[in-house]
């Protein structure tokens, strides 16, 4: 192919067929942008584009790795497979990468570019290539590698389109990954708002319900279109509806608002609630936040706060791009369709026109006028990249992103401009709406009532902590971001490493974990908290959101609770036992009046039954849990008392033999009633004014079963007398009190009288 047919002459240095051919060119590589929204198959469109230049007729595009600047192939045309295991990826030291990052174009042969050419049909005919750095905002993301196996160096209009070429590549991989970032930020936001147990509405300044989320509507039993009619006023009682408009005034006063009522769910149950009002921005507008807690039941609150519906669904259309050439004198001399569709105008319109006179904003006109002379001087720093604002041709305003190209005739002399202007009116919409979903995710993130912490799955790294979890801990953010399994293991954490390894282990296992922990503060501080964690998605990686509650205000009221409890009991026994040794008392002024020994007797033997109950009332009073009694000290103290009473003349030795058991009050009344009489009637009958023992024991037998045996050495129980017959007082009670204990008696007659007693106790501690 000769010289000839790339000097570039006419009208303003330009040959109409060259020109027409690089219009063609753009055009090709504007559809191939558009027709798809997968990177690959459009990068593949633009180098078979690309290779229809003519010369060139092979090459391949490279991407630099944003973590680890190596350089990879992503496609390619004609290469051999050879030469492409060896030039397929590039380290972050090698010549390649140093060539890119200067961010410069290379020209020149191919084993000037690299000495890792393998020895085949399809390397040896290689002669002239091209390095065009792919750049977007001034850094450089990749490459456009061609080759030539018929020209030693590539012609300056190849060059040009090249370069041109490579810008639009640039500005297709930024939008595409915006709009992953993007897509990535909705699913985070998502998973946030998932894991949040609250009830949350969306209000609008003049009090009016916008949003809630499913959670609400179904803990309020109402769907959001029902939410939206009924108004907050709908959802209180008429006696609350006063505290309801009082506090739509603070709020609207002070902007930030805290206060307790009752919602009224649709079934007509009341739910007390703690609500926190608070500013914020919702699809550009100022609205009001309010998180509402259940404080209905403290101890099971466990709340799901998810989002209704996806707010955030603003993706980014991709669309063509305007091109046009503008000669030495900032004329228009060629323009593609898109470019007359945008400014509104037709083609023979806009040629001859001065560029600046199209429509752009006076600003970025006098600047552009003012750095064109620069440019047509060769420095190739001035508006290489730049924005503006047009006024389409129905009316919209839309943002333009500009790359400049500066074209040259066959002698190096620069002729004027090519321009490529992408609307990227969606991308910047794109970003406010990634910053206002940062802000969405700050605002609820922040706005919970309880601490809030995300981990990673395996080194349990902390990567974000809310204000209230810095609260309660007593930790900044900055302190504890980043903190790994050995900064827990040090003690710089709420829980031990054993506690943070299950908690996080088991809801990655499970899905969802809780406990209730005490946890330590950064001055020391011991509090107690209620521990949930549940494993969700974040941003494609699995990630545990650790969800805090403070149970300091429960455990105080269920520790004064409980201290009332323990002197209501001990009042309730203390009165019984004064009560009873009131009785007794006035058993002994009643027995007082009688002269009949029998009569004297039965008071006495009365007296001493109830002094047993008032012993075992006495001896709770003493106890520490007020539930049971070490009967050991219990017998000790009746024993001793019945032989003061009946043995004044008698001289009878009380041998005790009772291990320490612990009896509850319904077991330990009737066994201390079935004593006394045993004790009694040893006292009563087994001597007659002879000296003599009675031994009491007390031990634990097989299976929780305990053994009583009350023995005397007297005369022994009288032959004639069935004590299971008896119509003795004391004999039936004594038959009745073991039944009611679930006890067996069997009676001993061998030397003296033996009594023996098993039962169990199913409240022995």
């Amino acid at each position: 192919m000769g010289r000839s047919e790339y000097e570039l002459k006419g009208v303003g240095g330009i040959n109409a067929p060259v020109s027409d051919r690089l219009l063609r060119i753009q055009r090709d590589i504007g559809i191939a942008l558009c027709s798809s929204s997968n990177l690959l198959t459009s990068l593949e469109r633009l180098l078979e584009t690309t290779l229809n230049i003519g010369v060139v007729d092979c090459g391949g595009i490279y991407f630099v790795d944003e973590n680890t600047d190596e350089i990879y192939l992503v496609m390619q045309k004609n290469l051999s497979d050879e030469f492409i295991r060896r030039n397929s990826h590039y380290s972050s030291d090698s010549l390649q990468h140093e060539i890119l990052e200067k961010g410069l174009p290379f020209y020149g042969a191919c084993f000037d570019f690299t000495d890792n050419i393998p020895v085949d049909p399809f390397t040896n005919g290689l002669l002239g290539c091209g390095i065009i750095p792919i750049t977007y905002g001034g850094k450089v993301v990749g490459s456009l590698n061609v080759a030539s196996h018929s020209h030693d160096i590539l012609p300056s209009e190849i060059q040009d389109s090249l370069e041109a070429i490579a810008v639009q590549i640039g500005g297709f991989i930024a939008r595409i990954r915006s709009e992953l970032n993007l897509e990535k930020r909705q699913k985070d936001l998502q998973n946030l708002f998932d894991s949040i147990e609250d009830l949350f509405f969306v209000i609008d300044l003049t009090g009016h319900i916008i949003d809630a989320t499913k959670k609400t509507s179904e803990r309020l039993g109402y769907t959001l279109d029902e939410l939206r009619a009924i108004g907050l006023l709908g959802l209180h009682s008429e006696n609350d509806r006063d505290v309801v408009m009082k506090a739509i005034r603070e709020v609207r006063e002070k902007k930030h608002a805290s206060f307790s009522l009752s919602f009224i769910t649709k079934d007509g149950l009341s739910i007390p609630a703690e609500v926190k009002v608070t500013p914020g921005k919702w699809d550009g507008k100022d609205v009001y936040f309010g998180i509402c807690r259940d404080i209905s039941d403290r101890e099971h609150a466990e709340y799901m706060l998810k989002k209704e519906k996806d707010k955030l669904q603003n993706y980014l259309d991709i669309i063509g791009v305007i091109i046009f050439v503008v000669d030495r004198d900032q004329n228009v001399i060629s323009i593609n369709r898109k470019g007359c569709r945008m400014f509104g105008l037709s083609e023979s319109d806009i040629i001859g026109k001065k560029w600046y006179d199209l429509g752009f904003s006076e600003e970025f006109s006098f600047q552009g006028r003012k750095a064109f002379p620069k440019l047509m001087g060769g420095d190739k720093n001035i508006l290489e990249y730049s924005e503006s604002s047009i006024v389409t041709g129905v009316g919209d305003a839309r943002i333009i992103a500009w790359h400049t190209v500066v074209l040259r005739s066959v002698e190096g002399v620069i002729t004027g401009l090519l321009c490529s202007g992408e609307d990227v009116t969606e991308f910047r919409n794109a970003e406010a709406a990634l910053k206002s979903s940062e802000e969405k995710y700050r605002v609820v993130f922040n706005g919970s009532l309880d601490g809030i912490t995300i981990h990673e799955r395996d080194n349990y790294r902390l990567l974000d902590i809310n204000d209230r979890g810095c609260d309660m801990s007593g930790y900044s953010r900055e302190e504890v971001l980043g903190r790994t399994a050995e900064d827990i293991k040090g003690g710089k954490a709420l829980y031990s490493l054993e506690n943070i390894m299950w908690l996080i282990d088991s809801a990655s296992e499970n899905g969802f974990v809780s406990a209730e922990w005490q946890a330590r503060k950064k001055n020391g501080e011991l509090f107690w908290t209620e521990v949930m964690a549940r494993s969700a998605m974040i941003g494609g990686k699995e990630r545990i959101i650790i969800t805090i509650h403070d149970l300091t205000e429960r455990k105080n009221a269920e520790k004064a609770l409980m201290e009332v409890e323990v002197m209501r009991k001990k009042e309730i026994h203390h009165r019984i036992k004064n009560n009873l040794q009131i009785i007794c008392s006035l058993l002994d002024l009643c027995s007082m009046e009688f002269e009949d020994t029998s009569v004297v007797q039965a008071f006495m033997e009365s007296r001493t039954r109830v002094m047993s109950m008032s012993l075992i009332h006495e001896e709770l009073y003493q106890s520490t849990d007020m539930e049971s009694i070490n009967f050991a000290d219990y017998i000790q103290k009746l024993a001793a008392e019945l032989i003061s009473s009946y043995s004044l003349d008698k001289d009878i030795e009380l041998e005790l033999n009772v291990e320490d058991i612990f009896l509850s009050m319904d077991t330990a009344i009737p066994l201390g009633i079935i004593i006394n009489e045993l004790v009694t009637n040893s006292l009563k009958h087994a001597f007659q004014g002879m000296p003599g023992k009675i031994s009491i024991d007390l031990k634990h037998g097989d299976e929780n079963r305990f053994i009583l045996i009350v023995t005397d050495n007297g005369i022994g129980f009288p032959e004639e007398i069935d004590y299971r017959k008896s119509t003795s007082l004391g004999l039936q009670l004594l038959k009745t009190l073991v039944d009611q204990i679930g006890g067996t008696i069997v009676m001993d007659r061998t030397s003296g009288t033996a009594f023996t007693i098993i039962f169990n106790e199913n409240s022995r501690i």
